[in-house]
């Protein structure tokens, strides 16, 4: 399965002009352009090309004949990838942020005097497609997953790999975009795998997390005007509300937390 990128189309953007939203990124003209921080101020970065990213339609090998069935998903679907202990808010799958749509959520640690965070595999599955690309001068790594019964995950923003999953993301070169690359073959993960030891960004500690059911549309699909209005990017057709798929402890406590976005907060197109 192929993800589309965070940048969104945008007026004309110059590269160090005032800028508002910290680590917000706009397309303009093919170049993906980051709001970076420069000593007090928030300015667009040079930007960086993205001449070859229009993201294509997700495909599970899930829906391949001979698929696992969908019977073996197991109950709960996920298990936490994250200490929730250290977790302080939460981004909501299924909204506008930044100036385009994201399909995927993720948890944040706005407390964090340090990147130290475990990220563990939540469902078994295997590795699909990676990219180890550079993003405010700091390398990161963005996983995507096919799970075993038909449901795809993603991470993004993860800092130090396990070794596992640094072999296998090291086979490919560091770019300057977020494109993924295909593993082939793919390479099996377990559910309670680490896959990180740190995640984000020196002073943003945080961690994107997606979850895309590939059996079935969401609910929000249904809606004819909202499918039109995302017919771009297949991938929010299938995106889920995953806080609703951890172990129900985990459930109630991410519901608890407050967003880590400060204008949709808890408002989604996919948690109701």
């Amino acid at each position: 399965m192929i993800f589309p990128t965070d940048a969104v189309s945008a007026q004309k953007v110059v590269p160090g002009t005032t800028c508002k939203v910290y680590q917000q990124k706009l397309s303009y003209q093919a170049k993906v352009f980051t709001c970076v921080k420069s000593g007090k101020k928030l300015v667009w970065s040079k930007g960086v090309g993205t001449k070859n990213s229009s993201p294509t339609a997700p495909s599970s090998s899930s829906q391949s004949a001979g698929a696992t069935p969908v019977s073996s998903c197991p109950t709960p679907l996920l298990q936490t990838p994250v200490d929730l202990a250290k977790v302080t808010s939460i981004l909501y799958p299924g909204q506008e942020r930044g100036g385009n749509y994201k399909a995927h959520g993720g948890f944040g640690f706005d407390n964090a005097t340090d990147n130290l965070v475990t990220v563990k595999i939540p469902l078994s599955g295997k590795i699909t497609r990676v990219v180890r690309y550079k993003e405010i001068g700091e390398v990161q790594y963005l996983f995507e997953f096919d799970g075993n019964c038909g449901v795809s995950f993603r991470f993004d923003h993860l800092r130090k790999l396990t070794a596992k999953f640094e072999a296998v993301v090291n086979a490919f070169p560091i770019k300057e975009d977020t494109r993924t690359d295909p593993v082939s073959p793919p390479v099996a993960v377990t559910v309670g795998e680490v896959i990180a030891t740190e995640v984000g960004f020196l002073n943003n500690v945080s961690v994107d997390f997606g979850v895309y059911d590939m059996r079935k549309k969401n609910e929000a699909s249904k809606d004819p005007a909202w499918a039109s209005a995302h017919s771009q990017f297949t991938a929010d057709s299938y995106g889920i509300c995953w806080l609703n798929s951890l172990p129900q402890n985990d459930s109630v406590a991410v519901k608890l937390l407050p967003s880590r976005d400060g204008k949709n907060g808890k408002t989604s197109d996919y948690c109701k």
